[in-house]
């Protein structure tokens, strides 16, 4: 009777590489939704510091910027967000200032997320999972319509 080699099987070979393609699709997967997530807490982030640098507008100008000044909002920030190159967003808004339920004046500032890089099905999604822990609204001029999907992402500056 014959012994067996010291090698591998076809049958071995195959079954560790079919183990192999399961454990990198899983990695891959995994990798995929942290990216998203990551790209979410910048847009958040960004917002913030956004909302920073509107308010110390306010502070210097007794007014809200409005969309012609926003590229001005850069000299607030550490670093450009409206007129980065290449630009982190599509466009910065600045909402038109509405009363709220309580008739107090509402002013809501948001960025155009790209289709593709930062605009993802899966970072829109993500978005939306941290719209009310983050203050994230999807409206211009409603502080109570929390943000569900779409182009834009709003965060209230008053």
């Amino acid at each position: 009777m014959k012994t067996h080699g010291g090698g591998f099987t076809l049958v071995e070979l195959l079954i560790v590489i079919m183990i192999i393609a399961t454990l990198a699709g899983i990695l891959l997967l995994t990798t995929g939704m942290s990216m998203d997530s990551t790209e979410a807490a910048k847009i958040i982030g960004d917002l913030r510091n956004l909302k920073s640098a509107a308010i110390l507008y306010y502070i210097d100008h007794l007014t809200w910027p409005t969309n012609t000044d926003a590229a001005s909002l850069d000299i607030y920030t550490d670093r450009p967000i409206c007129a980065a190159n290449p630009p982190r967003y599509a466009y910065v808004l600045i909402g038109t200032p509405y009363p709220d339920a309580a008739g107090q004046e509402r002013v809501n500032l948001g960025v155009g997320l790209f289709a593709d890089g930062n605009g993802s099905p899966g970072i829109r999604k993500k978005l939306a999972a941290r719209a009310r822990d983050a203050g994230i609204l999807g409206s211009a001029s409603d502080a109570s319509a929390l943000y569900t999907g779409g182009a834009d992402v709003f965060i209230n500056l008053r």
